[in-house]
């Protein structure tokens, strides 16, 4: 072979496609600091906050999931910058789907695995992840070391090795991030129940993996930004159409979602055997059924890996007649690659073109307008001097985000109160609140309220996303005329 280009080692032709698919996807991530995970903005500005020693009160939101440790580099490096922990997340993607890639091609499905990570990487579903710095590429990160620490281990035989601690730690890691983290310790300890080197070590497990549990559990404090019981056909149609919100999720999407669901349900019928077998597909059977409590974007990543990896496969299967065309042996499955390519990058390219116009989701519009809209700053404590005004304050349902978006100090929500007057004495030194009158959880509040006297509450801005409303406490209605 004279082509030079064959000469040229597999693995940095893999180099240089990742490299091509990070430009790539860079063009397709918003530049703002809008529309990016509640749990990352945690992160993001805990370790802001470190490393520039700013007091902040972030730590009152209690303690942040492991993007932390990812993102704790680019944070300390390049503090303030929200494009390089975007960066760091499709560094940290790259290397899970590369993972994911090897694991497939060691079981002997190289060809298939091939397709199924060049889709996986182009779909529009996990760039929309990657852009609002989710989970979703950092627990599949820590499935696939989880997968390849599970093996080393057992080909090492070497008890509380570096191994046995690196799983440990991962089990710590997965489960703070995600409910679906969950899968791996579960995948973990049916593993050594089923299949155990010895006695000692499946004990030495038992209480390793039971004590990453409760602690995880414990830090997590039952995963505070998680919605549970969303929508999962909502989530399915995303792997073709990408995220829908409000209004946007019409008929079609239920059409693509309930298409998704069926294919998903047609491969685990028929690979169920193989996916059980194999530790990384057990590790996502048992996410995809913890998925099913939450219904979010996570779970629809899921749904797509198992389909792609394992649906594959299916459609190469060698066939007995030794006559075979060229659409009986891969013509269909090229076919196939092709329309669900050109609809990704369909999809991709409608949403470069969103960029522009600086589209937002209703959560994240409102929270533009409590930040940029300088009508809303107008604090109460307006007739002061420079020097005697205080910060202002926002108790807000998105307090990362809002954090993050306005520099101003941020605070959860308060609790339910008895009634008004007791929601009242909980506000002081709160200005303003933004939250989502129509979910479940801000109903006590909502009717508080509404049933405050019109003196001490003002409503800013009525929006879909939500409320902004304005606190009106007693010394804003101090005059300088009437201090004198």
């Amino acid at each position: 072979m004279n082509n030079w280009l064959f000469r040229i080692p597999n693995r940095y032709l893999a180099y240089f496609a990742l490299s091509i698919w990070a430009i790539l996807g860079f063009m397709l991530l918003h530049k703002t600091s809008y529309g990016i995970d509640e749990g990352a903005a945690h992160a993001l500005l805990l370790v802001w906050s470190v490393s520039d020693n700013i007091v902040s009160p972030i730590v009152t939101l209690g303690f942040p999931d492991f993007r932390t440790i990812f993102l704790a580099p680019a944070g300390i490096l390049w503090t303030g910058n929200i494009l390089a922990a975007k960066l760091t997340t499709m560094l940290v993607m790259a290397i899970a789907a590369w993972a994911f890639h090897a694991w497939r091609f060691r079981s002997g499905y190289g060809e298939s695995s091939l397709l199924a990570t060049g889709l996986l990487l182009i779909s529009p579903l996990l760039i929309s992840q990657i852009d609002t710095i989710s989970v979703a590429p950092y627990l599949l990160f820590v499935f696939a070391l989880g997968a390849w620490s599970d093996q080393l281990y057992r080909e090492s035989k070497q008890a509380f090795g570096g191994m046995y601690f690196a799983q440990i730690l991962l089990c710590l890691v997965s489960i703070t991030l995600h409910p679906l983290g969950l899968a791996y310790p579960l995948a973990l300890l049916w593993s050594w129940y089923k299949n155990p080197l010895d006695q000692k070590h499946r004990i030495y497990f038992y209480s390793g993996v039971a004590f990453a549990v409760v602690m995880a559990l414990a830090l997590t404090s039952g995963w505070g930004n998680i919605e549970w019981f969303a929508n999962p056909i909502k989530s399915l149609s995303g792997v073709f159409l990408g995220t829908a919100e409000g209004d946007t999720f019409g008929p079609f999407h239920w059409f693509c979602g309930i298409g998704i669901l069926f294919t998903l349900i047609l491969v685990i019928w028929k690979q169920f055997g193989n996916l059980w077998a194999d530790f990384l597909g057990r590790i996502l059977i048992f996410a995809l059924i913890i998925g099913l409590l939450t219904g979010d974007e996570i779970f629809g990543v899921v749904a797509l890996v198992i389909c792609l990896y394992w649906g594959f496969p299916l459609l190469l299967q060698k066939s007995t007649n030794q006559h075979r065309g060229f659409w009986t042996q891969q013509g269909s499955v090229l076919l196939l690659s092709f329309v669900i390519s050109t609809t990704f990058m369909v999809i991709d390219k409608e949403n470069y073109q969103l960029l522009p116009m600086d589209y937002l989701s209703p959560r994240d519009a409102l929270i533009k307008t409590l930040a940029e809209d300088s009508g809303l700053f107008s604090n109460s404590d307006l007739n002061q001097s420079s020097d005697a005004k205080t910060p202002m304050r926002v108790a807000s349902q998105w307090p990362g985000l809002t954090m993050l978006a306005c520099r101003c100090d941020a605070l959860p929500l308060p609790p339910n109160a008895q009634d008004s007057e007791a929601l009242f004495s909980m506000l002081k030194g709160i200005n303003y609140l933004i939250f989502d009158p129509r979910n479940p959880k801000n109903s006590s509040l909502s009717h508080n309220l509404a049933m405050m006297d019109a003196g001490r509450v003002e409503t800013v801005a009525l929006q879909l996303g939500g409320v902004i409303v304005q606190i009106k406490h007693p010394s804003s209605d101090i005059t300088p005329d009437k201090k004198s």
